[in-house]
């Protein structure tokens, strides 16, 4: 497996071999008693399972925008401001976490397991978690907002890193998190065209022919094809792709800023115009996670419009020299203390070459390299740990400083006001050093 496997531990690392069905007693004897999602205020007993709950000064709406049906098309979840609002009374408003039961069945083929028994657990398991924003609701307005493009991992979607983009909208920024068609993400979709023709005679005697189009969902998993996880020409091709995808994805937002009309494959009775006027398109931003890192770095090397990025636990070996020669903007680097090895940091500190352009690396102790995706809330502390979804540190202090780096780069570079938290980024807050830890080996 590659080494951005989400589960891969649970079932081959350091020795544990265990059967899916002894797995699956220990996810229901610990996940029976998970309190974690759950308010612990009486009146709030019966509130859904829930990620948690963004910490700034909005509450979050979102929606899924696809389009152009095709794989060329743009694909992602739109998290966004709106007024603030008690969260916990309108949970019937939430969206699903995992989208359709498809996408468990795809986590469960990206780690090469049944999906009849591990897709059931990984739906059984995610499957009534919702996320803590009102679905489609309407926007914000009257003023306009900064922009993040988010690139999620090898074996991701577009739902995976929730809990960092709710964070993100709800301290003001207008998130697209993009689901990458390029055979990367564990399960998506495209929309097939089926068209059909039929002949209708009128009275006359005439006849005319009819098409009518509808479309078929072809459910697309992980590409296994590469001969290995870390074969460069693949994963270089994959990079240029999923770079594309993040370009795509601001050529819809700048549409829709500019008030173009936008078909959205998905349906439903959403007026995407009322984000006109709402982006904030000088202050464009790209945030990814391990192979959404690289993929950070070359949209940021091909596509100026994006100011500033932010890499975390970021995979470099897709990188080539034109990448790094190319590149000009701000980056910040946010490592997890197990992840990282010595060839991978080589290349990050490339980046650090030119002392013109504030590069930082930092790393967050006590986490792991699912520290800033969605996993390490869906079960407790023993088996989180058992299956490297979460180290020591706890997943709320881990995924909050996180946050405010993040928040606190892109506030800094963008000209915005608020925290910027210069000693998180310094590495002299508690919890993080700066530059990297050398954790491990060069996965095989």
């Amino acid at each position: 497996m590659n080494s951005d496997s989400i589960f891969h531990q649970c079932f081959s690392q350091q020795g544990l071999h265990k059967s899916q069905s002894d797995c699956s007693l220990e996810f229901k004897t610990l996940r029976r008693n998970d309190s974690f999602f759950k308010p612990k205020d009486k009146e709030k007993e019966k509130i859904r399972r829930h990620l948690p709950i963004g910490t700034g000064d909005y509450s979050v709406g979102c929606l899924d925008i696809m389009c152009d049906h095709s794989e060329k098309g743009s694909f992602f979840r739109l998290y966004y401001p709106i007024e603030k609002t008690d969260i916990y009374k309108r949970d019937k408003q939430w969206p699903l976490w995992l989208p359709r039961k498809q996408y468990g069945n795809g986590y469960a083929y990206f780690i090469r397991r049944s999906k009849s028994v591990l897709g059931k657990m990984f739906n059984w398991m995610g499957g009534d978690v919702y996320v803590p924003a009102l679905w489609q609701h309407y926007p914000l307005p009257g003023k306009r907002y900064p922009v993040v493009i988010f690139s999620h991992g090898i074996g991701g979607n577009r739902t995976c890193n929730t809990t960092v983009c709710c964070e993100l909208a709800s301290q003001g920024y207008i998130v697209a998190a993009v689901e990458h068609r390029d055979g990367s993400a564990s399960m998506t979709f495209q929309l097939k065209e089926d068209i059909k023709s039929t002949v209708n005679v009128s009275n006359s005697n005439s006849s005319q022919m009819h098409r009518t189009h509808s479309y078929t969902e072809e459910w697309m998993p992980f590409d296994f094809s590469p001969p290995r996880w870390d074969d460069y020409e693949s994963r270089n091709k994959q990079v240029y792709t999923r770079a594309e995808e993040c370009t795509r994805a601001l050529n819809v937002l700048t549409d829709l800023d500019n008030g173009v009309t936008i078909l959205n494959q998905l349906g439903g009775n959403f007026n995407l115009k009322l984000f006109k006027n709402l982006f904030d398109l000088s202050k464009v931003s790209l945030v990814g996670h391990s192979f959404g890192g690289s993929t950070t770095v070359c949209a940021l090397s091909k596509d100026t419009r994006f100011k500033v990025g932010v890499m975390m636990d970021g995979w470099m070996h897709p990188l080539n020299e034109e990448m790094y020669k190319n590149i000009t903007q701000p980056v910040l680097m946010i490592n997890m203390e197990t992840f990282q090895w010595q060839e991978n940091v080589d290349q990050m500190q490339r980046l650090q070459q030119d002392p013109k352009v504030q590069r930082p690396m930092i790393t967050i102790k006590g986490t792991c390299h699912q520290s800033v995706t969605d996993f390490q809330f869906l079960v407790k502390k023993q088996i989180g740990m058992f299956m490297d979804v979460r180290h020591t540190l706890s997943p709320k202090i881990a995924i909050d400083v996180s946050n405010k780096a993040t928040l606190g780069f892109l506030r800094k570079h963008l000209g915005q006001t608020g925290d910027t938290y210069d000693s998180i980024i310094a590495g002299e807050h508690e919890h993080t050093v700066l530059g990297p830890i050398i954790a491990r080996e060069r996965p095989a």
